[in-house]
């Protein structure tokens, strides 16, 4: 990280720090207990990857020679978790560190860091203060290849997230809140300076939440965000369109229901309209949803089942955002209280959209995609706090354009315990 980035996250470390000390010493001079706040958890991963980029399998230019690889993964850290009076603090520190048995260059470290403080002021006024920051490698899975060449460079992205939220409680049941969010994204060594982007969020929200816990919001989302490294109105050429600003509405209805004492719906559904003020012909505008339903028809059978219609980034030259449409069943059986099984399949079509028109008929969407994937896992818990886990996920991607192809098979052991 430059010095700058640097500073905010030594700031953000140590804004955590300093609420762990003083919340540790309310706690225990409120409580007159020793009773700490803190937990402390480890975890490790080693797993293997038939295809660690994600190329078609005549791809004719395997980076290192080698099209698989195994590696291992090591995270500690620490949560804090509190409540003085009506507040309630949580904070957290995790580090993270990856290397490869063969492509070394993709080894890397991990972080993140964050705070949260949920708060109330008398028996009407309540909401959430929070602040995060993550740095982490992207994959591969949903990379653009093309069809001679491959970017195959470490890219580690750094995401700074704050929010803030307040809900006014006029009614026992009902609500009227507000929101504010903003996010800044960029890359490490500034691998790429003109993907990086701000974005600020605004929502107004109606909730109604009776006494069942069940919970129904209608939102109104505004966006607007930026990409500084691009374009500007006055530098574009006659004819010449650019990605840099853009603004999003979401109108939304989402909730949390459960429908019988074994099955609960979760999600939301409405109508999303993002567009871009130098570049119209890659607007959008369309319903969106996310819907999730959870059957536990006995105490050993667990069923989830998801659908999702949604507006998704993926910016490069042909295309700047996907419509991704698709579903997904997992399945879970809990065969004793320390051993259960598992089993997943997702289904994603990926329509990638915003044609600059740069491109010759008929490759103006060569990336058009559909994803299909199948897992089986097991998972053995010998003690409350610590737990094994075995996976297997094999994951095909068709599409229009052949070089845009892939097929990769993982298989990782996993392990946590928590102090």
């Amino acid at each position: 990280m430059n010095n700058g980035k640097q500073s905010r996250f030594a700031i953000l470390v140590g804004g955590v720090a300093t609420l762990l000390y003083f919340q540790a010493a309310s706690v225990v001079a409120q409580e007159g207990e020793t009773k700490s706040p803190f937990s402390f958890w480890v975890s490790q991963t080693f797993s293997r990857d038939s295809n660690i980029y994600r190329l078609p399998d005549d791809y004719p230019d395997v980076p290192g020679g080698k099209r698989s690889d195994t590696f291992s993964t090591t995270r500690v850290g620490v949560d804090f978790d509190s409540e003085v009076s009506r507040q309630a603090f949580h904070a957290g520190l995790a580090l993270g560190r990856t290397l490869y048995s063969s492509h070394s260059d993709l080894n890397n470290t991990s972080g993140d860091a964050r705070l949260r403080w949920d708060w109330q002021v008398g028996d009407h006024l309540s909401g959430i203060l929070g602040v995060s920051f993550n740095e982490s490698s992207v994959g591969y899975d949903n990379t653009y290849t093309g069809a001679n060449t491959v970017e195959r460079e470490r890219l580690m992205r750094q995401l700074l997230r704050f929010n803030i939220n307040a809900d006014y409680w006029w009614h026992p049941d009902w609500a009227t809140g507000f929101g504010y969010s903003g996010v800044r994204s960029d890359y490490r060594n500034d691998a790429r300076p003109y993907d990086e982007y701000r974005a600020q969020e605004a929502s107004l929200n109606f909730t109604y939440r009776p006494s069942t816990g069940n919970r129904i919001v209608l939102g109104f989302i505004w966006e607007d965000g930026e990409y500084p490294n691009r374009k500007k109105k006055e530098e574009l050429s006659p004819g010449e369109l650019s990605l840099r600003d853009w603004n999003r509405f979401d109108v939304r209805l989402s909730g949390q229901w459960r429908l019988t004492g074994a099955t609960r719906l979760n999600g939301y559904a409405g109508y999303t309209k993002r567009k871009y003020d130098l570049a119209p012909n890659r607007n959008f505008s369309g319903p969106t949803a996310k819907i999730a339903f959870l059957w536990t028809p006995t105490g050993k059978a667990i069923l989830d089942l998801s659908w999702r219609r949604e507006v998704g980034a993926d910016q490069d030259m042909i295309s700047n955002y996907a419509v991704s449409q698709g579903w997904s069943f997992r399945p879970t059986w809990v065969a004793t209280s320390k051993i259960r099984f598992g089993a997943s399949y997702d289904y994603m079509d990926r329509n990638y959209r915003g044609d600059p028109g740069y491109l010759p008929a008929g490759l103006s969407n060569p990336k058009n995609a559909r994803t299909q994937s199948y897992g089986l896992n097991v998972q053995y818990m010998p003690i409350s706090n610590a737990s094994v886990g075995l996976n297997f996920q094999d994951t095909r991607r068709d599409a229009a354009a052949k070089y845009y192809e892939y097929r990769a098979r993982m298989m990782w052991l996993s392990g946590n315990i928590t102090f």
